[in-house]
């Protein structure tokens, strides 16, 4: 393959985030845009100074034979029967996350991917983000020794200025809906937590959880996330507090982390992700007696941009991107374990989540 056409389905909020990185591309033609409201994608092509073919049904999108593959920025819910469709009609797919709403709808799309000629990925910008990219190098590297715990933590407050967070009505909507949303902040979140932690260190044994549940469906906070490494004598902790008066920079919503892997020789820290709450060097590697600062690109959008690449890039040279089909059912076991964990009051092995 040559160059590859690509058509954006779903030209929403999350679309600005995720077209950049293809638009950018030598070898990747962006020729058509799917949105049920034709005047958002035709407004999408004006502004990123494109002339694509315009599609209101996804199901012409899989019948014209110019497209290559798609990029899904479609409601969870939507997922799993996008992908098998695309699929099955010969296309390349890159699935937003989460996956899915089920696990039983990954066993679908398992099958999908097992008859399928070409290629499928979750779309995780996470694991594209320069400082944890830096991260994972200075951990396989050594630099900390033996790893023993990693700490997340997030905190979402309001953007500068009292400005309300950018995600639109007809967002919000499907999100607080439970039949289209199996969770709120720590599902749609945390499935990012888990599999930034999962490229890091392994696969995630069992899971002990403490959600509170709001009035607004999705904002379960505070919760407190703790889980075991298999085979590693390493855990986890991640946290999510709301603070509402706490004004913090970002680029899509007011919401920021803080990343720390404790090792025996030493720790890393990445200050920040999301947002741009804490003015200090993105990366940084404590020695105890020294404390070494790494200044990589921390723009949000480099994460984006990094996983079109990777997606392109791929299906150039033939290689599967990361986060695949099985990976993406394992961080999703772990993801929906936390609620079960919470309900149960007890530890959840996320293998045992169907």
């Amino acid at each position: 393959m040559d160059k590859v056409r690509l058509a954006i389905v779903g030209c929403g909020y999350i679309s600005v985030l995720n077209a950049p990185g293809y638009l950018q591309h030598d070898r990747c033609d962006v020729a058509a845009l799917c949105d049920p409201i034709a005047e958002r994608a035709k407004g999408r092509a004006r502004e990123w100074g494109i002339d694509p073919k315009i599609y209101t049904r996804y199901e012409d999108v899989l019948n014209d034979s110019e497209i290559d593959a798609v990029e899904l920025l479609t409601p969870t819910h939507m997922h799993a029967q996008q992908s098998i469709d695309a699929l099955d009609a010969g296309k390349h797919v890159s699935c937003q996350k989460p996956i899915a709403t089920s696990v039983a709808e990954v066993g679908e799309m398992i099958a999908a991917v097992e008859r399928a000629t070409t290629t499928f990925r979750v779309t995780e910008n996470f694991l594209y983000y320069p400082p944890l990219l830096k991260a994972k190098e200075l951990l396989d590297s050594g630099a900390i020794g033996k790893p023993s715990m990693v700490r997340i933590h997030t905190v979402r407050g309001i953007r500068p200025g009292g400005a309300p967070n950018r995600m639109p009505e007809d967002a919000l909507k499907w999100r607080q809906d439970p039949k289209a949303n199996p969770g709120g902040a720590i599902y749609d979140d945390g499935w990012h937590k888990f599999a930034t932690a999962m490229s890091w260190i392994g696969e995630v044994e069992s899971v002990y959880a403490m959600v509170t549940k709001t009035d607004n469906y999705v904002m379960e906070m505070p919760s407190a996330i703790m889980w075991r490494f298999r085979g590693r004598d390493c855990l986890a902790t991640f946290d999510f507090a709301n603070a509402n008066e706490l004004p913090i920079r970002s680029p899509l919503v007011a919401a920021d982390e803080f990343f720390e892997i404790q090792g025996s020789k030493g720790a890393i820290w990445v200050t920040r992700c999301t947002g741009e709450m804490l003015d200090m060097p993105p990366v940084m590697l404590l020695k105890g007696t020294e404390t070494t600062s790494f200044q990589v690109p921390m723009d949000w959008l480099s994460s984006f941009n990094g996983a079109a690449t990777d997606f392109i890039d791929c299906l150039i040279t033939g290689r599967q991107p990361d986060m695949d089909v099985h990976f993406s059912k394992r961080v999703l076991q772990a993801t929906l374990a936390v609620y079960e964990s919470s309900e149960a009051k007890r530890e959840i092995e996320p293998e045992s989540v169907t």
